[in-house]
């Protein structure tokens, strides 16, 4: 291939350079995501119902919680790459993907193999909601964490 044209393409987010660091600043942005969409949890007491069901205390699974966010932030960021760093469209990209997690996520996964629903009522509300949240908070912070991870490169 031309190496004009794959310039061009690396440009355009089709194939980033090891110093773009995508899965470190989806990880960083999913961190944050799921810090802020704990207290959520804690206020719609979906964290207490989950805990309960599972057999958990509510302090192991508000530790886990910013964990699982870290990891789907960086795998956010090893599937979307570069597209996710658009400052008009990085929020949409953002919750659509927390309602993916929604949809497929750890709860959903966790509901087909007890075989009845994990969360009911407001519980599941709040799960849903805190998805929403979490996603598009790490859509909207992707772009400064890449940005972060970047300089953070550059300067080494």
């Amino acid at each position: 291939m031309n190496d004009g044209l794959m310039r061009f393409m690396r440009a355009h987010g089709q194939k980033p350079a090891p110093g773009q660091r995508p899965v470190t600043a989806g990880a960083l942005a999913g961190l944050c995501a799921g810090v802020a969409a704990l207290p959520l949890l804690v206020w719609s007491d979906a964290l207490a119902t989950v805990a309960a069901e599972l057999s958990l205390s509510d302090r192991v699974l508000a530790a886990a919680y910013p964990a699982i966010a870290l990891v789907a932030g960086g795998f956010y960021g090893a599937v979307f790459r570069r597209a996710a760093n658009d400052r008009r469209g990085g929020w949409l990209f953002g919750i659509s993907y927390g309602f993916l997690l929604w949809m497929v996520g750890p709860t959903a996964l966790l509901q087909a193999t007890l075989g009845r629903p994990l969360v009911t009522g407001t519980s599941a509300m709040g799960v849903l909601a805190a998805n929403l949240l979490s996603g598009l908070i790490l859509g909207l912070l992707f772009r400064p964490m890449h940005r972060l991870t970047q300089l953070r490169s550059h300067a080494r």
